[in-house]
């Protein structure tokens, strides 16, 4: 029965992320032209340490301006971004309320609202997936 569960548990979550990926795509690609920042969201598992986990992501995407890292099994997200970056506090705090959401697309618009505008760099994949 366990096995059941864990099935249509991942059937679940790949038809969720499945649904999201057309406006993820868009709205990192929206937000990349917008602001010349590369975005990253990387999809894969997160395990039992999120943070951790991201943390290890995060320094992968090397380039990347805002690293999205997305656990579509558990549903978790975590933000990452470089330290030369200043994200606002109201704009964290939404930003955390639209990934508890699940509305990801949107939660990329917002932090992309946040970022200086600079001339645009090496262009990276906007989503990458483990």
């Amino acid at each position: 029965m366990d096995i059941m569960k864990h099935a249509m548990k991942r059937t679940d979550a790949a038809n969720w992320w499945l649904s999201q990926k057309a406006a993820v795509a868009k709205a990192v690609d929206d937000a990349e032209r917008a602001t010349g920042h590369q975005i990253v969201v990387a999809v894969g598992k997160l395990g039992r340490r999120p943070d951790i986990a991201a943390n290890r992501v995060a320094r992968k995407q090397k380039g990347a301006t805002i690293v999205f890292c997305v656990d579509p099994l558990d549903r978790r997200f975590e933000l990452r971004w470089l330290t030369a970056i200043t994200l606002p506090d109201e704009i964290v705090a939404r930003t955390s309320q639209l990934l508890a959401e699940q509305r990801l697309a949107e939660a990329i618009a917002l932090v992309a609202t946040a970022l200086p505008v600079q001339a645009e760099g090496e262009e990276l994949p906007d989503i990458v997936e483990d």
